[in-house]
């Protein structure tokens, strides 16, 4: 047993700040939860805190090392975000004899091998509950929760941005930009948003829970990723009257017969789902186990005090071990080091799918395009046409299809030849139906 249990933070942003006032406003229940006196010895930031801010006691640093070098310290709490340092500072704190906390997407979902393998080899854990869906518990679930399933689907809205985004964009009949610039001001979109907006952030998540239900590391390259910011105003406003459904940046892992096929892209939702009712920043992760069936969790997926409350739940269970003596006996996640996952190629993806075709308005269009989709095996399950509102368009008439469920590299065929016809006016946009 040990008498006190020191920690260290790396890094006091929106997510660190948030964790040491969590730290310090519910010091009684950390430690009444973890049977000992929990100590936050080191504080590294960029720049000095006012002493106020920090409270007394605590040193501070610019210096990572300082930290991996305090054999007093028993854990740091990686919330630096970015690559490195935060790869080199978790590799070195393991090797120094120190666990981990953090919630560091993209070092996980990019060298899950190197840090699991050295964290198994070294009996230290790693905990990383923040770095998935903010304050909503999904690694703990499929980690542990649901570890006597066999994980055939999981199915997600994983990014806050791209939610809140598409939100106001159906919900107040904004475009794209006017969406984005609230996002903005709202705090839920950075100055620069390609990683929110082009699916990168999600990947990386889906890779996190990917590889926790596989049992084995799935990179984000294995990820198809499609963004929302190529959504056309006519799309969200048909998918919305006409279809009764909306759209949403969804990600998705699904295990088939030849693999696993990930990818992350804008989806048509119908209403009656719950994923269509996820507004804002919410996240929402539904997750299909072979013995417990479905399984939902909802809750806000970004925000400076629900991710801090992911970070300080990790913070308690790990402690806890440390003060037992417990910590790394046995692995928190098990890392073999000659499984490969298996990955299907995404050109075997199974969906059905919406078609908008931008043709001249001139006889015997509609024939040579079903006739196309006939050819590459795509069953078309409704035609529906319309013409643009603007004056100078009326020449040009979108043509919308509904596939039934057919394989993803029958309409990429079928799409590369329809765009291929002199009538067509503008590329073929596709979308998948979930």
């Amino acid at each position: 047993m040990k008498s006190k249990v020191r920690i260290a933070l790396a890094g006091f942003g929106v997510v660190g700040g948030g964790t040491h006032q969590l730290l310090r406003e519910h010091k009684a229940d950390v430690e009444s939860r973890v049977g000992a006196p929990v100590e936050v010895k080191w504080l590294l930031s960029r720049k000095k805190k006012p002493a106020n801010l920090v409270g007394p006691g605590i040193r501070q640093t610019t210096n990572w090392r300082d930290l991996v070098n305090d054999p007093e310290v028993d854990c740091i709490v990686e919330l630096m975000g970015g690559t490195e340092p935060a790869r080199t500072l978790i590799l070195e704190a393991l090797r120094a004899g120190k666990h981990i906390v953090t919630a560091n997407k993209a070092v996980l979902s990019k060298h899950w091998n190197e840090i699991f393998g050295l964290a198994q080899a070294r009996h230290k854990l790693v905990y990383f509950e923040a770095a998935v869906g903010g304050g909503v518990p999904v690694v703990q679930a499929l980690n542990e929760g649901l570890a006597g399933n066999r994980i055939r689907k999981i199915a997600g809205i994983l990014n806050g941005t791209t939610n809140y985004i598409l939100t106001r964009m159906q919900e107040a009949d904004l475009p794209y930009a006017t969406a984005l610039k609230e996002a903005r001001k709202a705090g839920f979109a950075e100055a620069n948003p390609a990683f929110d907006i082009d699916g990168i952030d999600a990947a990386q998540k889906l890779s996190i829970l990917a590889s926790l239900a596989a049992g084995v590391w799935i990179s984000p390259e294995h990820v198809h990723c499609e963004g929302i910011s190529r959504l056309h105003d006519i799309d969200i406003r048909l998918i919305q009257d006409r279809l009764r459904s909306v759209v949403k940046l969804l990600a998705i892992a699904e295990s088939t017969e030849k693999g696993w096929i990930l990818r992350v892209h804008p989806t048509l939702v119908p209403r009656k789902h719950p994923f269509a009712n996820v507004r804002n920043e919410f996240n929402a992760v539904a997750l299909h186990g072979n013995a417990a069936g479905d399984v939902m969790l909802y809750g806000k997926g970004a925000g400076r005090l629900p991710t801090s409350s992911a970070v300080l739940s990790d913070i308690i269970f790990l402690c806890r071990q440390i003060a037992n003596g417990t910590a790394g006996e046995l692995p928190y996640v098990t890392c073999p080091p000659h499984r490969k996952a298996v990955i299907a190629p995404f050109e075997n993806l199974q969906s059905k799918y919406y078609l908008r075709v931008t043709t001249l308005d001139k006889p015997g269009v509609l024939s040579r395009v079903t006739g196309i989709l006939g050819r590459h095996n795509v069953s078309i399950a409704s035609v529906s046409q319309d013409t643009f509102d603007s004056p100078k368009a009326r020449r040009s008439v979108p043509i919308v299809l509904l596939t039934h469920q057919t394989r993803e590299a029958g309409i990429a065929a079928s799409v590369r030849a329809i765009d291929a016809l002199p009538s067509i006016q503008a590329k073929t946009v596709v979308l998948r139906m979930e």
